[in-house]
């Protein structure tokens, strides 16, 4: 799709705009004061749905054509968008189908002039950015965007931001079996040789042993010391058969094309897409595979991701979710299918 375009018309909006979509194109002035995500052609209807479903956990249809993400917000679609319709709203060729989001609006304050003019969700809400539940539509409708190779027309300004499917690189695996540092490395040593474990849980400290009464006699103190380094060699023993260490990380650099980070560490809170799993409310470990690319100068353009990077990331999961089983996600929550999906409760 094209380059991010503004409209400089006042927005305004109507639930007139919610009408069946099946019969009708979209209406381009009853449609402009509302978020839109605009796909391509052949976009299954079901894909936006089961995306929705996997963001928001108390999401449901209400009927053939709405999806009631939260309360108080909803998406309708898709829109049969014509040439008109397109010229109006000044969205790109490529967009044939436009999905209405319906959300409370409510912002925050201008951005910081600083801040403007680096492109995403902050231009395209340069007067105020949304706060809330509209925070939350608008962010998935981006993360929709993305991942289906569509855009994201903002309600109000009709700026158009076409989010790159192909920067998206960092993966992460949702699992019910931890993987000691050592483990890690063994498990990852084809893809990533040498991998650097960084940390390790240390034990925790002992407490000080309080100061001696000072009537105590020599023989008493000794006898006190003797007690209290019994005492602590007791505490350290403990310690160290009972710590379960809750996260740690490790690093494989590869020169000039920067690092990829693993982070692998309990997960207190099950992500949307895996509430109702019987295996992820069991205590779920997620192993987090990033890239990291060399640092650039100011005012460069951040490096494009290269294939070799992604196949990297991609290997390192497949090679996790064999042996950890699990799920595959990105960064937006969304499940990714490597082709090698596997109950936990099959792996060692």
């Amino acid at each position: 799709m094209s380059a991010p375009q503004q409209h400089g018309a006042t927005a305004h909006g109507t639930d007139r705009a919610a009408q069946d979509p099946a019969r009708a194109h979209l209406d381009p002035d009853l449609a402009w004061g509302h978020h839109l995500l605009l796909v391509g052609p052949g976009i299954d209807p079901g894909d936006v749905e089961a995306l929705a479903l996997s963001r928001f956990p108390g999401a449901s249809r209400r009927d053939e054509h709405t999806i009631d993400l939260i309360p108080g917000a909803w998406l309708t679609g898709p829109w049969r968008l014509d040439d008109d319709s397109r010229a109006a709203l000044e969205v790109p060729e490529e967009a044939q189908e436009a999905y209405l989001a319906r959300a409370p609006v409510l912002r925050a304050g201008a951005v910081p002039q600083e801040l403007r003019g680096l492109g995403g969700l902050l231009d395209a809400f340069a007067e105020g950015t949304p706060e809330g539940d509209e925070a939350e539509v608008v962010e998935f409708l981006f993360a929709v965007a993305r991942r289906l190779g569509g855009a994201l027309r903002a309600g109000g300004s009709g700026m158009v931001l076409v989010p790159d499917p192909a920067s998206f690189v960092d993966l992460i695996v949702h699992s019910a079996v931890w993987l000691e540092p050592e483990a890690l490395q063994v498990v990852l040593g084809e893809v990533l040789p040498e991998l650097e474990i960084l940390t390790s849980t240390g034990l925790a400290p002992l407490p000080m042993p309080p100061t001696a009464p000072e009537e105590l006699s020599e023989a008493e103190r000794a006898e006190r010391s003797e007690l209290h380094a019994r005492a602590d060699a007791f505490d350290a023993a403990a310690l160290a058969a009972q710590q379960v260490p809750e996260s740690y990380g490790a690093l494989w650099h590869f020169g000039d094309d920067g690092v990829i980070s693993v982070q692998v560490e309990a997960t207190d809170v099950v992500p949307p897409v895996l509430l109702g799993v019987e295996w992820a409310g069991q205590g779920l470990l997620s192993y987090y595979l990033r890239w990291y690319p060399v640092a650039v100068e100011a005012g460069e353009e951040e490096p494009a991701v290269p294939e070799h990077v992604r196949a990297l990331i991609e290997d390192s999961a497949a090679a996790l979710l064999a042996a950890v089983g699990g799920v595959v996600a990105d960064d937006d929550g969304f499940l990714v299918d490597l082709g090698l999906e596997v109950d936990p409760s099959e792996s060692d």
